[in-house]
């Protein structure tokens, strides 16, 4: 993929399958041209790995119930 418009666009493509986004016929699309494409292939899996890592290894911190009420109760 040499555009490099192209390959934003094919990158925006990649978060929105990601993240669940994408129609079906977008997505048919997207898998074709990562195994057509070698750079599109690379990107994907690259942003995947990524994506599973922040997964896997970041930890989100945990927060009591009284914080959470007291933001409810503040919002509402």
């Amino acid at each position: 993929m040499e555009n490099k418009s192209l390959l934003n666009y094919f990158s925006t493509q990649v978060h929105l399958y990601l993240d669940n986004r994408l129609n079906a016929d977008s997505e048919e699309n997207l898998l074709k041209a990562c195994d057509q494409d070698n750079e599109c292939n690379k990107l994907f899996q690259q942003e995947k790995t990524f994506r599973d890592f922040v997964k896997n290894n970041v930890k989100r911190p945990c927060v009591s119930t009284d914080v959470l009420k007291h933001i409810k109760d503040k919002c509402c």
